[in-house]
């Protein structure tokens, strides 16, 4: 069973800017320590952990950037997860996407924890990009 979730939210800071920073792994993950933990490894790789409630959600990830605004990773070890972060122009400055993919197997089980991890993948994200959006909108990166 797969479970996805994807909010946005809009940045009232220009693209570039704001693409600049959420496709730099080396600036981005250390601050959203409150989504999760990230150890870096090499050059984009990862260990990854997130608690999404009671699931653990971890792995070694592998981070790509399939063009200038968007930082993609997918699981090469452990749970089987994607996550994206997409900035796109906005009329106030930029829209920050944030799709999070979780991949549960065994039927019963995975149906169960289905139900209850949509839930909280979904106040993660969204507590993630609002942490984001207010780093940007005053500047906390430096």
């Amino acid at each position: 069973m797969t479970v996805a979730v994807s909010r946005s939210r809009v940045v009232r800071r220009d693209a570039d800017d704001v693409a600049a920073l959420v496709t730099d792994p080396s600036r981005l993950l250390p601050f959203l320590a409150d989504f999760g933990r990230f150890d870096p490894l090499g050059e984009d790789e990862y260990d990854v952990f997130l608690d999404i409630g009671t699931i653990h959600v971890g792995g070694r990830v592998q981070i790509s950037r399939p063009d200038a605004r968007t930082l993609f990773w997918h699981s090469i070890r452990g749970t089987t997860h994607t996550l994206e972060l997409r900035v796109d122009d906005h009329e106030q400055g930029s829209l920050v996407t944030m799709t999070l993919t979780l991949t549960l197997f065994g039927l019963a089980v995975a149906r169960i924890a289905e139900l209850m991890a949509r839930g909280i993948m979904d106040r993660h994200v969204i507590a993630g990009l609002e942490q984001l959006r207010h780093a940007l909108e005053y500047d906390e990166f430096g």
